[in-house]
């Protein structure tokens, strides 16, 4: 697995735009259930993206946006944009696994999350390290691995 295996330029292009954009509706829906169904069982609440998301607009730039936008928006990125990372993390390590790529690319989305966006929306550093920062890794990681083995498995 090498660059040549991050085909945009060719004529599978198209395809593997599609098997990403699979991958990254199945890895939504787990990421989902675990987000609404198993984190309360866990956290005693739900974990919502969507709120650091509101909350960046906010405070970035200004802006009170709704609700469905913020949902919107997250789940954009996680239907194609996190899984076209994966896929250049993929590429550029030249793993032929994809789980290390896959761990790789889980643990930085969760840390871009919790070390970075967070306080840019005004929120502590990976939100004072208490179980929800933990719980967010958690389901990052799974909602990558779930979006590396679809891919893996599309792609045969």
């Amino acid at each position: 697995m090498g660059l040549s295996s991050f085909d945009f330029a060719g004529t599978g292009a198209y395809r593997y735009l599609l098997v990403l954009l699979a991958a990254g509706g199945i890895g939504e829906v787990v990421l989902e259930l675990l987000s609404w169904w198993v984190a309360p069982t866990v956290l005693g609440m739900a974990m919502r993206p969507d709120i650091l998301v509101s909350a960046l607009a906010h405070v970035q730039f200004g802006l009170e946006i709704p609700v469905k936008l913020a949902v919107s928006i997250h789940l954009a990125l996680g239907l194609l944009g996190f899984p076209l990372l994966f896929a250049l993390v993929r590429a550029v390590s030249g793993a032929r696994s994809s789980v290390a790529p896959a761990l790789v690319t889980g643990v930085a989305l969760w840390a871009i999350a919790q070390a970075i966006l967070a306080p840019l929306a005004g929120r502590p550093f990976m939100l004072g390290f208490g179980p929800y920062t933990w719980a967010s890794l958690v389901v990052h990681v799974v909602y990558m691995l779930v979006v590396a083995r679809t891919v893996d498995v599309l792609r045969r």
